[in-house]
């Protein structure tokens, strides 16, 4: 049972926090920052925002000071939404995910590209010979 009550204030926490984002944040460091997921312990006492940047990394290191600086911000507004006994500790995290999905994205092209090569060398001796 706890763990599907965390699992549903997780999901409360992100459409909150996203909704903060479109609405009230108006940092222009913080206009890239898209909510990916957010991970709540147990108790419920502290939550782990998952924040996938969409800029470059002066960008995002831009975005993540701003982020913790907001930290007590985010915190009291959940609290002050959420009819919890205990305001979640918040802590923002860059998502991995997002991260190794590019490194996949390029790797994938470039696999691409050199098939491409292979199949156009292959086919230029053939013609030749023709």
């Amino acid at each position: 049972m706890a763990s599907y009550r965390a699992a549903r204030i997780s999901q409360e926490i992100q459409h909150f926090v996203t909704l903060l984002f479109e609405r009230e944040v108006s940092d222009p460091r913080l206009a890239s920052a898209n909510v990916t997921r957010v991970e709540v312990t147990g108790d419920l006492r502290a939550a782990k925002i998952f924040i996938a940047p969409l800029g470059d990394a002066a960008e995002t290191a831009a975005m993540m000071e701003a982020l913790q600086r907001a930290t007590s911000y985010f915190r009291r507004s959940i609290a002050a939404s959420l009819d919890l006994r205990f305001a979640p500790e918040v802590r923002f995290v860059l998502d991995p995910a997002v991260e190794k999905g590019e490194r996949f994205l390029r790797a994938l092209e470039a696999v691409r590209s050199e098939a491409q090569q292979r199949a156009q060398t292959e086919k230029g001796p053939q013609h030749a010979d023709e």
